[in-house]
Order: C-alpha cells, then sequence, then structure tokens
C-alpha cells in the first residue's frame, strides 16, 4: 500500500459555477524533523484530484498524467483558478508535535485526530462542468498526489508573453567562428532601440548581430582587445553597438570602448556606455559607485548615484538586472529574491522574497507588466533530471501580482535574455550542462516570439 500524503474531502459541488470545494488534510509528517509537504496551493494538485475520482481518469491515461512537464503545460485546461478559503493548524503549535503521528490513512472517509492535522480549503474552479458533475459531497480518500509547478496564463495574458513550447528560431553563433574558442561563450545579448537588430557578444568579445526581420547575420566581428567581462550596449537611438570592460566607468583612467557602426559596417568613435544596464532611453542606468556589498547604484545624468534600498548585502548580492521599457521600474534579481524599485528614488515598490533558489538572468517586457527568468529549476525533483550541474528553468512572471505564469525546464544554463523593444521577441542564450561541454563555443541563441500555443485536446 502506497503512503498517502494528503487527504481529500468534497465540501460542495456547484457544476452551474464550474467551482468544487474542498478541504485537503496534510497526512504525512515526519515528526523528529517536525516537517511535512507545502502547501497544495498549485493547481496541478487539485487537477490530480479531478482525475484520480472524476471523469478525467477515462480522457487521460496514467503515463501522461504522471508526466510532470505535460501536467504543468496544460493543467490550466481543466482547471482555472485556486482560491484558499482557510488554513487551520499551519504550522502547527510547538505542544500539537507530541500527539501528532508520520503517517495517517482515509478510513470510512475520515482520518484520525482530524482536528490535530494540517489543513486548507480551497475553491477550485474547473473550465468545464463535466469535470466535476460526477463528484458527491462528502466524498473523500487519501492521495500520493503532489502540487507540481503549473502553467497559469491567461488570455489576457496570451499575447503579451513568450511561447516557450519551441523557439522560432535556433543559431549557433560559433558555428562560423574560427579560431580557439576554448572558455568562450555568449555572455550578452541586447536588441537595438528601434528593434531591427540583436547583437550579442561573447566573453572574449566576439560579436554577432542578427537582423530581426529574418533572422539573417548580418555581423560577425572578433575585436581586437583583451576584455574583462566585457559589456555590450547600443548607444540610445543609434544603430551602433558597443563593448567596454565590465569595471569600467566614466571617471576612470581606462575608458576603453570598442563601437561599431552596424549601418555603416564599419567602427566608429561614439559616446561612452556607462553602467551595466540601461533604460531604454538612456535616462538610467545601474552601477557600483559605492554600494559595494553586493548591491546596486541607480544612476541619471545630472544627479549623484542613489543607492538602492534592496537590504540583502553580501549574503543576497544582485544577480541580474532589467529596466522596463520606459524606464518607470527597475527590476533586480538578487540571490534569492526579486525586487522592483521606482528608479527615480531608488525605493523598492514591490518584492519577492524566496523567489528562487537562485536567481541568474532576467529580462522585462517593454511595458514591464511581465518578466523573463532564468533561475533555479523549481521542478527537478519531480522530472526526473540530475542537479549536479542544475540546469536552469525559463519562466514567465506577471508583475501584476508577481505571479510565475509559465515555466519550462531546461537542460542547459541562461546566460544571457533580452525582450525586443516592440515586444514580438524574447531573445535567450544557453550554454550547455554536460562535463566537458562547457564554455567550449557550444552557447546556443534561442529566440521566441509572443502568443503560446497549445493545441486542442479532444474531448469525445
Amino acid at each position: 500500500m502506497s503512503t498517502d500524503i494528503y487527504g481529500a474531502r468534497v465540501l460542495a459541488v456547484d457544476p452551474d459555477e464550474l467551482r468544487i470545494r474542498f478541504r485537503i488534510f496534510v497526512v504525512y509528517y515526519d515528526t523528529a524533523s517536525q516537517t511535512y509537504g507545502p502547501e497544495p496551493d498549485d493547481p496541478s494538485f487539485f487537477f490530480s484530484l479531478l482525475w484520480e475520482r472524476g471523469p478525467l481518469h477515462d480522457l487521460i491515461d496514467v503515463k501522461t498524467r504522471l508526466d510532470g512537464a505535460w501536467a504543468d503545460a496544460n493543467t490550466r485546461r481543466f482547471v482555472s483558478r485556486v482560491e484558499r478559503l482557510a488554513t487551520r493548524n499551519h504550522p502547527p503549535a510547538p505542544e500539537q508535535w507530541k500527539d501528532l503521528h508520520d503517517f495517517y490513512y482515509e478510513r470510512g472517509g475520515a482520518w484520525q485526530d482530524e482536528d490535530l492535522l494540517v489543513q486548507f480549503d480551497y475553491d477550485v474552479y474547473v473550465t468545464d462542468r463535466r469535470w466535476i458533475e460526477s463528484f458527491r459531497e462528502g466524498e473523500a480518500w487519501g492521495t500520493t498526489a503532489y502540487p507540481y509547478n503549473a502553467d497559469m496564463w491567461t488570455a489576457e495574458d496570451a499575447p503579451h508573453i513568450p511561447d516557450l513550447s519551441d523557439p522560432v528560431v535556433t543559431v549557433s553563433p560559433f558555428d562560423v567562428t574560427t579560431g580557439d574558442v576554448e572558455y568562450d561563450h555568449v555572455n550578452g545579448a541586447e536588441f537595438s532601440d528601434d528593434g531591427r537588430y540583436l547583437g550579442v557578444c561573447s566573453d572574449k568579445g566576439r560579436v554577432w548581430v542578427y537582423d530581426t526581420a529574418d533572422w539573417s547575420q548580418v555581423v560577425h566581428l572578433s575585436t581586437e582587445e583583451e576584455w574583462l567581462v566585457p559589456l555590450m550596449a547600443w548607444v540610445p537611438g543609434e544603430p551602433v553597438i558597443t563593448l567596454k570592460n565590465y569595471c569600467s566607468e566614466p571617471d576612470d583612467d581606462d575608458r576603453t570602448q570598442w563601437a561599431y557602426d552596424v549601418d555603416a559596417r564599419a567602427e566608429v568613435e561614439a559616446p561612452f556606455q556607462p553602467g551595466r544596464v540601461r533604460s531604454r532611453d538612456g535616462g538610467y542606468w545601474t552601477g557600483n559607485y559605492g554600494n559595494s556589498d553586493g548591491g546596486s547604484d541607480i544612476c541619471a545624468p545630472g544627479r549623484p548615484p542613489i543607492p538602492s534600498s534592496v537590504a540583502g548585502g553580501s549574503w543576497d548580492p544582485i544577480q541580474c538586472e532589467s529596466f522596463a521599457g520606459d524606464g518607470s521600474r527597475l527590476f533586480l534579481g538578487a540571490q534569492e529574491n526579486l525586487y522592483v524599485l521606482d528608479p527615480a528614488t531608488g525605493q523598492v515598490v514591490d518584492k519577492v522574497m524566496k523567489a528562487s533558489k537562485r536567481l541568474f538572468q532576467l529580462a522585462a517586457s517593454p511595458e514591464g507588466a511581465y518578466l523573463a527568468v532564468g533561475s533555479f529549476s523549481r521542478k527537478l525533483p519531480y522530472l526526473g533530471l540530475h542537479d549536479d550541474r542544475r540546469p536552469h528553468e525559463l519562466c514567465v512572471w506577471r508583475t501584476s501580482d508577481m505571479k510565475i505564469i509559465m515555466g519550462r525546464q531546461l537542460t542547459t544554463w541562461v546566460e544571457a535574455m533580452a525582450w525586443s523593444p516592440d515586444g514580438r521577441w524574447l531573445a535567450v542564450t544557453v550554454e550547455p550542462t554536460a562535463e566537458g561541454r562547457s564554455f567550449s563555443g557550444r552557447s546556443q541563441l534561442m529566440v521566441y516570439r509572443m502568443g503560446p500555443s497549445q493545441p486542442p485536446f479532444a474531448v469525445e
């Protein structure tokens, strides 16, 4: 007999409202360590309950149901939203642990000492009344179902978020490169301000530029400088791409900068591009001008740098940054936490604490309503992937409620990301994780268009 993890009881069924109400009990504990499973708020958990006892069991075979990637991508076809109504005994008080057992099993529709168990009430809204019509009030059972990480984007989101199911373009930039590529990899990607070009650069200063009309390569150069982590930027409003050293700033003695006019196909002189990341109009940029404890300073022409009010410091240093297209918001990904700042003041206006075990890259949509985030995977435990090299997950966050609405497990690392200023494309550069294959000219550039697509799910 399998060990139940949760118990489920149907409290009410309203097919006309496409709603079923559940009470969920935690029935598996480790009382020695005083731990238990997570709150099962994810819609995928309730899709599993509907499948276990309802007509979905006849429509979806066991192999498909147990495919975590499939469940993540398809749960939204069956469960439209979940609302938690009540929480009890979460977490148990210290004196309650002595009365809890490790295992509880359903007997006659009930569980021993129900009043002591961690439990939650939910309203679950479905996409079709057929998924819930066969359930009856008071029905109860134990389950080994476990919450996954279901996509929950809506029809309103769809035109504005990328279709991560399949890139429309995949390019291996180093395929056109000659010479030594050992330890080299693509570490930067950025669209020109008019969206005509996508530039990418490598750790050793190789530069490629692609025409976004047909994704043909228009520039491939290897600059002559010895770069210390080169940073790439376009000159605001110009088809001019630049490289500089990571630590170079306008007041440094060494302000080496390389600039190239893509339209003219020639190296040129250009205004020095300060900072690590800039807003689209050049009105703000980020740097490190005295905020030496893992933070980020926000700069603008004619004013002193403003230290951000992010308080993580050296234990939660800033890993990645992106401005909304209009410059109204700055998004900072720290080691674990995600912050939204007003760049005019440096103050935090929103945040998600413990957003991930590690945030690596992010890119904001032009209006700042969505974020693409490359992060530590949430899905390794149930997709059977090895985590010794920790492949990344590519996620889309909706900034109005700071929720992850889409996620795709990769078998690679995310090295750089850029969202086109016209909102049409998301560019992602990735690097293999397999031992002996990293940082040796094997980077790939993947381009995704907006508008997730799903083939219809046939129901007789």
